[in-house]
C-alpha cells in the first residue's frame, strides 16, 4: 500500500483529528513566517472543523475517498490478473 493511501485511510477513520494535526502543522508554518499564534490556532481549528464536516457520511470528500478506494481495488485486481 502506498503512503498516500495509508494517509487517506487514516483520514477516513479520524477526519477531525487528522485535519487538526495537518492544520496545526500549517499553523506552525504561519507562526514561523510572522503571523500571530492566535491566527495559527484559529486556522487549525477552522481547518479541522471544515474538513471534518466535509468528510461526513455522504459528503464530497467521503464520496471521493470511496470512489478512489474502488478504483484502486479494481486496478490492483487487473494487475493481478495480468501477472
Amino acid at each position: 500500500m502506498r503512503f498516500n493511501e495509508k494517509l487517506d485511510h487514516l483520514q477516513a477513520r479520524h477526519p477531525f483529528r487528522y485535519n487538526l494535526a495537518t492544520g496545526a502543522l500549517i499553523g506552525i508554518v504561519l507562526v514561523l513566517i510572522g503571523f500571530e499564534p492566535v491566527v495559527a490556532v484559529t486556522f487549525a481549528l477552522s481547518w479541522a472543523a471544515l474538513r471534518g464536516f466535509l468528510w461526513g457520511e455522504g459528503r464530497i470528500l467521503r464520496r471521493q475517498y470511496e470512489a478512489r478506494v474502488v478504483r484502486v481495488a479494481a486496478e490492483k485486481a487487473a494487475k493481478r490478473r495480468r501477472s
